[in-house]
């Protein structure tokens, strides 16, 4: 299970609507919505390298 990284809805990762890989990391959204919201300002939302857990 994941985070949608805008709007902190919790999904399982196969079932995502979609996925953005920015700096390296794998983003999963529930949303068109929430896709478009991040990738117009990753910045906002993506996660420091430094506290993405280890999969």
């Amino acid at each position: 299970m994941t985070q949608d990284p805008v709007c902190g809805m919790k999904i399982e990762e196969a079932q995502a609507f979609a996925t953005v890989q920015h700096q390296g990391v794998t983003y999963h959204f529930c949303s068109a919505k929430c896709q478009q919201t991040f990738q117009a300002n990753p910045a906002k939302y993506a996660k420091a390298p430094s506290a993405q857990k280890p999969r």
